[in-house]
């Protein structure tokens, strides 16, 4: 579930870090690599959108959703390491996997990209490494949800309410005293 979870992570970075989420032809250029917060120069070189740069509000969401996608998956992370280390709470599968779902649905709007300034103008859009990643990360965290749902439940590492419970019946179980009676029948006898 972590490894799932941290790769999510990761290829969700690497999409956000991407210079190139889809390769466009815009403004009459040759295919270029075109990211969510980076993309080419004219000379080839790697750079941030200036401040001043028109997007849409499309654009605009994907760029967002790229964000928080792995901050949700990283709340979901660490209330699972909570429940693991520290304590079981009522319905906590429920909201991790709450959680999960928010991080998908945000990584699968990463491609609202493509309907954006790059690819509307009518010179095509393809995608690239970027989404590659997404579509990756989308994928991490959806087998991240079915491994929350389908894997046993462990009880905390710090908090072992199981063997102060066996020890409590341990201590109320008596062994009971067992005598012949009259008939030679051997029958339980109260302390």
């Amino acid at each position: 579930l972590f490894l799932f979870l941290a790769g999510g992570i990761a290829l969700s970075i690497m999409c956000i870090w991407s210079c190139s989420f889809l390769d466009s032809g815009f403004l009459d250029r040759q295919q270029q690599g075109i990211g969510l917060y980076r993309s080419y120069n004219e000379e080839g070189t790697c750079v941030v959108y200036p401040d001043d740069f028109p997007f849409t509000n499309s654009d605009q969401t994907a760029r967002i959703c790229g964000l928080i996608a792995p901050i949700i998956a990283a709340g979901a992370g660490l209330l699972g390491l909570i429940q693991f280390l520290f304590c079981n709470i009522c319905c906590d599968r429920c909201i991790i996997s709450c959680f999960f779902t928010c991080a998908q649905i945000a990584q699968a709007l990463t491609f609202f990209m493509f309907n954006g300034t790059f690819c509307t103008a009518g010179l095509g859009c393809k995608l690239s490494y970027g989404s590659y990643y997404s579509i990756g990360a989308w994928g991490a965290y959806f087998v991240a949800s079915v491994l929350l749902c389908f894997s046993p439940k462990p009880d905390p590492l710090c908090c072992n309410k199981k063997d102060a419970e066996a020890e409590r019946m341990q201590e109320e179980y008596t062994t009971p005293v067992i005598e012949p009676d009259e008939d030679g029948l051997h029958q339980a006898v109260p302390e």
